[in-house]
């Protein structure tokens, strides 16, 4: 979901200023929420309405720290940040132009006081900010297993759908040591994947206690879920069914 209409600059935004914050090949899309924008570019990974969906479900305080696992360009860690309490949100991206692109949009929307991005692996992540530093963690992860089409894809897209560079249960394992406990952890994955999440979330201390499932359209067969999960908890979830138009 991303909308390309010309944007409104901020008052204090001259043309000159915003040539600073959009390279080639970049564009400024629209959140349509209090005038903020996203900085995305055409032949890399843009955001879609599963990273909108997950990040206005998080719930989040004053003294929470947040961390969004695979931040891409930041649309997530954005969202949170506008939407929320949350004292601070770190978005992780592996890919140093991604995390350069969102640490911008960062800048363009004056958030830099509440958001921090990070150019780093998200396994081992809690060696960077600590084990058991987090309050919240928040994930929209590569979708797909390695496969032969892989190679078709430019490599950015690639990283960013594909699991080249982080396995799911890799993911899973450093978001739970990154969590404290009686931490929340929220994820999206697709639907053909949700057995095999929930037997690693529940391995790694990530107990699932609210499951959204996602349908489109006029399907009555879920396409995505949505997790929410608390580190530590007892078993007994919540299951959801979600339309999405």
């Amino acid at each position: 979901m991303t909308n390309t209409t010309t944007i409104e600059l901020p008052s204090n935004m001259t043309t000159a200023i915003l040539d600073t914050f959009i390279h080639d090949g970049e564009r400024l899309d629209d959140l349509e929420f209090n005038g903020m924008s996203i900085i995305s570019h055409k032949e890399k990974y843009c955001f879609t309405s599963d990273s909108v969906m997950l990040a206005n479900l998080v719930k989040a305080g004053c003294r929470d720290t947040v961390v969004d696992l695979c931040t891409g360009g930041g649309i997530i860690a954005l969202l949170i940040a506008a939407k929320t309490n949350a004292n601070k949100v770190y978005g992780i991206e592996i890919q140093q132009d991604m995390a350069d692109m969102a640490d911008r949009s960062v800048q363009l929307n004056n958030l830099t006081e509440k958001i921090s991005i990070i150019n780093a692996d998200v396994i081992g992540i809690s060696k960077l900010l600590g084990h058991g530093s987090a309050d919240i963690i928040v994930c929209n992860p590569p979708y797909y297993k390695t496969s032969e089409g892989v190679s078709r894809l430019n490599k950015c897209i690639a990283i960013a759908r594909h699991e080249i560079l982080l396995p799911l249960q890799e993911m899973i394992k450093s978001a739970s040591e990154l969590l404290k406990y009686g931490g929340a952890f929220y994820m999206v994955h697709k639907s053909e994947r949700l057995a095999e999440a929930i037997v690693l979330l529940s391995k790694h201390t990530l107990e699932p206690k609210i499951l959204y499932n996602i349908t489109t359209g006029t399907s009555d067969i879920a396409d995505t879920f949505i997790v929410v999960c608390k580190k530590g908890a007892k078993t007994g979830i919540k299951v959801h069914n979600i339309q999405h138009i």
